[in-house]
């Protein structure tokens, strides 16, 4: 039989029994939608706030999404899910930093690197300025609390998948560690966890304590 171009209709069909089944709204694939069609187009942000929307619709629906499948609708624990995706969406800016700019991205925003006296035409990942540092160091201090502010959902879920999300959390802590002990210096090493980050995150996990 020829096989049709483009997804096949059973997807859809399963699809629509999913968020049927758990009640998924549909606005939430829509975000999805939209922020990768943003993504095609843009390359730059000038406030906190796009950027923050932008994570919104590419990384918030993906918790958000998690915890339906798993048949939690709470208010306050979708807002902790959002903290910690919108934290996760940023980290992983942080430590692309070189790859994205190498491909014409640029996630921090102007208001941001101009409030620290830097500039677009001072940024070379391969030898950050002491301006572009500081820009740098904010975002990440930004991000860790987005990180503390969404530490509560990790408490909240039962099971295995709390389990996960606590291992996710401090994961995504780690990365900011080991961005600021490399400086921001994401060309000759990008940030990344290891084998060697494992002992410190068993260890952490061991010593959770709820928030």
């Amino acid at each position: 039989a020829e096989v049709p171009d483009g997804p096949h209709p059973f997807v859809f069909e399963a699809l629509r029994h999913t968020l049927a089944d758990c009640d998924i709204e549909p606005s939430l694939l829509e975000d999805l939608v939209s922020a990768f069609e943003q993504d095609v187009e843009t390359t730059r942000y000038d406030t906190w706030g796009e950027v923050l929307d932008y994570c919104r619709r590419s990384a918030n629906p993906v918790g958000r999404l998690v915890l339906r499948i798993a048949g939690h609708r709470e208010g306050p624990l979708d807002a902790a899910s959002d903290a910690v995706c919108t934290a996760l969406q940023l980290a992983n800016f942080w430590q692309d930093l070189a790859i994205d700019w190498g491909r014409g991205r640029l996630y921090v925003p102007r208001e941001c690197y101009a409030g620290h006296g830097a500039s677009l035409a001072s940024l070379d990942p391969g030898a950050l300025t002491p301006e572009w540092r500081a820009a740098l160091a904010a975002c990440v201090e930004r991000t860790r609390a987005l990180f503390a502010r969404g530490r509560p959902v990790a408490d909240a879920v039962p099971g295995r998948l709390g389990y996960e999300l606590r291992l996710t959390w401090l994961g995504g802590m780690r990365v900011l560690e080991r961005l600021e002990m490399a400086e921001f210096d994401t060309v000759r090493r990008r940030p990344s966890l290891g084998p060697a980050d494992a002992p410190a995150l068993f260890w952490r996990f061991l010593r959770w304590r709820r928030s």
